[in-house]
């Protein structure tokens, strides 16, 4: 199964130039249907016509990111200069009440 997702520039530049490894999002409907060796596209949010095209290499689940990055180093989920910056930085996008009724699903990605 193939599917859609839009990413911000920055994690875009990271997932292109392989500095991303683990995507982030909360483990909504949407996000529960992604299976094991399926693909997903991501475009650019500023110009949807730029692409990416990985393959899910692995599915994580987590009930916080705080959970996550216990057991990944959150530089592969997109650099940054410490915990708290990662953390602050998702949390600009996923709100903490999310991030408790969802749960949180990193996906390992390969480009493909």
């Amino acid at each position: 199964m193939v599917h859609t997702m839009k990413l911000n520039e920055k994690p875009f530049t990271n997932i292109y130039s392989g500095v991303k490894k683990i995507e982030l999002r909360l483990y909504d409907e949407k996000r529960s249907k992604i299976t094991l060796n399926d693909y997903i596209v991501f475009q650019k949010t500023t110009d949807l016509s730029q692409t990416i095209k990985v393959k899910v290499v692995g599915l994580l689940r987590y009930n916080s990111f705080e959970d996550l990055f216990k057991d990944v180093d959150f530089n592969i989920c997109g650099p940054a200069n410490s915990l708290e910056e990662k953390l602050d930085s998702i949390h600009k996008i996923y709100s903490i009440e999310e991030e408790k009724k969802y749960g949180i699903l990193a996906i390992r990605i390969e480009k493909v």
